[in-house]
């Protein structure tokens, strides 16, 4: 095994946790895992492709539509998500309303980009840079730092921030947080918000080395899931690390053997985890319960 192979793995994990970062913005306050929190991260494949590729514009263009439209794309999901939920009262609402919305979005990629196989602009720094005797991507560099900067960002921000306290104590408990008057809906809409944006940074940065396809977002979703509840669910530092964990697992497998094993490796890794520590690496009972 080379150490190219590890830091692909790196490369992917970080990818991968950045969705599961995502994902975790949504959990905490709604307790639901959005399944349509892939479709972020083709979103923002398919405008730095957009932009960078098809329009010749700069990567600040790209960065700008894709924090806007990540916004939008925000705001639908949690409308999309949340009414169904309250109007059907049925705790297994969400699964049903997170998979409509993903096809939804699904559909409206792939009719837009029926013929690209792959959402893959230009990198926004070309080139390698040494490491330990071998040499990486600047492009892969830069989403794995990017994948730290975030998490560190998004731990300092539920930690320090009122929105983020806030957050907090709706995870706790919904009613006791509107009677102590946090506005739960706005809390609500706001992690839908954050949590796509940083879903759709994670495609803009990885877009230009991983194979993205426009109707692949429901597998991003999986994968990211699957780093979630390895970590822990809700929580930043677990998704960073299983994130990485499902990375290396998947790309160190398929380098070895093939593509299936790497899946079936990742998924085997999942179930021992479980067995092992039920809550995720870093969860919490009541963020399992």
């Amino acid at each position: 095994m080379s150490i190219n192979v590890v830091l692909d793995g790196l490369f992917a994990g970080a990818t991968y946790a950045l969705v599961a970062l995502g994902l975790a913005m949504v959990f905490r306050p709604t307790h639901i895992m959005n399944f349509a929190q892939g479709e972020a991260l083709v979103l923002g494949a398919a405008i730095s492709y957009q932009v960078v590729a098809l329009w010749k514009l700069s990567w600040l263009v790209a960065l700008a539509l894709v924090i806007v439209l990540g916004i939008v794309m925000g705001l639908l999901m949690e409308r999309l998500t949340i009414l169904p939920l309250r109007l059907s009262r049925s705790r297994y609402a969400w699964i049903i309303a997170t998979l409509a919305v993903a096809l939804v979005f699904q559909s409206l990629f792939t009719l837009r980009y029926i013929d690209v196989p792959a959402l893959r602009p230009e990198p926004m720094i070309a080139g390698q840079v040494p490491f330990l005797g071998n040499h990486i991507a600047w492009q892969e560099l830069l989403t794995i730092v990017a994948a730290l900067a975030m998490t560190f960002a998004f731990d300092l921000f539920m930690r320090r921030s009122v929105y983020g306290q806030a957050i907090r104590a709706a995870s706790h408990s919904a009613d006791t947080a509107v009677l102590m008057g946090i506005p739960v809906p706005r809390v609500i809409m706001l992690s839908f918000v954050i949590g796509t944006v940083i879903t759709a940074l994670a495609g803009l940065l990885a877009s230009p080395v991983l194979f993205i396809a426009p109707a692949s977002g429901l597998l991003w979703s999986i994968k990211g899931f699957t780093a979630a509840v390895i970590g822990g669910l809700g929580s930043p530092r677990g998704a960073l690390l299983g994130g990485f964990l499902v990375g290396l697992l998947d790309t160190v497998v398929r380098s070895a053997i093939s593509g299936t094993a790497g899946d079936f490796v990742v998924f085997a890794a999942l179930a021992v985890i479980l067995v092992a520590f039920p809550t995720g690496l870093f969860g919490k009972p009541m963020e399992a319960h």
